[in-house]
C-alpha cells in the first residue's frame, strides 16, 4: 500500500509556475534562508554607523564654534577676540569705530589666540596708536583658572614686546564678573575698582566711579606686574 501511495506521488507532475511560488514563498518566510536578514543587520549596522559619525562631526563642530575665553584689548581701537576650547580664535569683533576698522583689515579666524594676538599688535592699523606711547590694556575673560593665567601670559608676552612694562595693564575676570559688569553699566575695571570702594563706602555708586579719571582706576584695580611673561 505504501509503495503504490509513494508512486502515485512520484508521477504527479508540479506545473513550473506553481515551484516558482513555492520558492518565493519560502524565501519570503526564510529571509531568502538568511541572506535577507544578513542584508538587514548590515544596513541597521551602516546606518548605526554613520549616526556615530554624524554625532562625532557635530559635536566637533559645537567644540570648535563654542567660545570659552574672551581676550579683550584696548588700546584706542577696541578689540575682542573670542577663543574655543581648543585655544582657536573664532572671530575678532572691534569694540568701538577703531576697532572695528582694525577687525576688518585682519583675517585671523582659525589661528591660535597667541598668534592671533601677535598679528594684531603689529598690524598698520594699530602702529600709529603705539608710536604714541599709549597704553594698552588686555582683559582674559572666563579663564580664571592655571590655563587662564597661561593664556594672559601668552598675551602679555606679545605686548610687552612692542611696549614698555609700565604701558601694559590686564586683567584676568570670570563671566560672572563680566555679567555683573554689564548689568552696571561699567567696563570691567570700572567695576572691579567699584567692588573695592563699596568695601570703603557702601554708598557709593556705579555713577560716581564713572566719574573717576582712567588712570585712578587703573591704578586701583591693576594686578600685580607678572614677572618674566615670556618664560625667559
Amino acid at each position: 500500500m505504501d509503495e503504490r501511495i509513494r508512486k502515485a506521488f512520484d508521477g504527479i507532475q508540479t506545473p513550473e509556475r506553481l515551484k516558482r511560488k513555492a520558492k518565493a514563498y519560502l524565501r519570503k518566510k526564510t529571509f531568502d534562508y538568511g541572506r535577507n536578514l544578513l542584508r538587514i543587520r548590515r544596513f541597521r549596522s551602516r546606518i548605526a554607523a554613520g549616526v556615530l559619525m554624524l554625532s562625532a562631526v557635530l559635536t566637533g563642530a559645537g567644540i570648535w564654534f563654542f567660545p570659552t575665553t574672551s581676550i579683550g584689548m584696548d588700546v584706542n581701537p577696541s578689540v575682542e577676540l573670542k577663543v574655543n576650547a581648543l585655544d582657536r580664535v573664532i572671530s575678532l569683533k572691534g569694540r568701538n569705530s577703531d576697532g572695528m576698522a582694525l577687525a576688518e583689515e585682519l583675517d585671523v579666524a582659525g589661528m591660535s589666540y597667541d598668534d592671533a594676538m601677535q598679528r594684531i599688535l603689529l598690524s598698520h592699523g594699530l602702529e600709529p596708536y603705539l608710536e604714541r606711547g599709549s597704553t594698552i590694556t588686555i582683559t582674559v575673560v572666563g579663564g580664571n583658572d592655571a590655563h587662564g593665567e597661561e593664556m594672559l601670559s601668552k598675551v602679555l608676552c606679545r605686548a610687552y614686546n612692542i611696549a614698555e612694562e609700565e604701558n601694559v595693564i590686564y586683567y584676568q575676570v570670570d563671566w560672572e564678573t563680566v555679567r555683573a559688569a554689564q548689568a552696571a553699566g561699567l567696563c570691567i575695571p570700572r567695576y572691579l575698582a567699584w567692588q573695592q570702594l563699596l568695601r570703603e563706602d557702601p554708598a557709593i555708586t556705579a555713577e560716581d566711579v564713572k566719574k573717576i579719571p582712567k588712570e585712578e582706576i587703573h591704578q586701583m584695580v591693576q594686578m600685580d606686574v607678572m614677572e618674566n611673561p615670556c618664560g625667559e
